[in-house]
């Protein structure tokens, strides 16, 4: 995109996107970060300088261009592999239902006394269900 028709918007999520890159970067160096990534220190470095396009800001217009639920199960992939699981924000109301809904179905999965991967994952998606009630609640509590 042309510097010049940037909106503001676009501009300063640009910004921030080569904020979190360089962040990843700084905390190896580029010698060990490019090495990790198969990269060249020349490619991340032009990456660093805008010159090259920026993969944190790719990643986020793949998932703003996917399905809502596709882009909750890739993040929820990538989160399961840093360690830890992704969880939607949502309104109250939706959360507290959503949250019964996928509590009652994990426990339906679970009833045959055998958990498989399906049934993990029906566990993992009440969790995230129940953390959104939580999420919610505080959300309401700090307005």
């Amino acid at each position: 995109m042309d510097d010049s028709k940037a909106t503001p918007a676009h501009h300063r999520f640009e910004t921030v996107c080569l904020e979190h890159f360089a962040a990843l970067v700084e905390s190896v160096g580029v010698k060990r970060f490019s090495a990790a990534m198969g990269l060249s220190t020349r490619q991340v470095n032009r990456i660093l300088n805008a010159v090259q396009p920026n993969p944190i800001e790719r990643l986020i217009k793949a998932f703003q261009s996917a399905e809502v639920e596709a882009g909750d199960r890739t993040l929820d992939f990538i989160c399961g592999e840093m360690g830890g699981h992704f969880v939607r924000t949502i309104n109250d109301e939706d959360a507290t239902l959503n949250a019964i809904r996928e509590c009652a179905e994990a426990i339906a999965a679970m009833s045959d006394g055998k958990v498989d991967d399906a049934d993990r994952r029906e566990i993992r998606e009440a969790i995230s269900a129940l953390e959104s009630v939580l999420s919610a609640t505080g959300r309401r509590r700090k307005n």
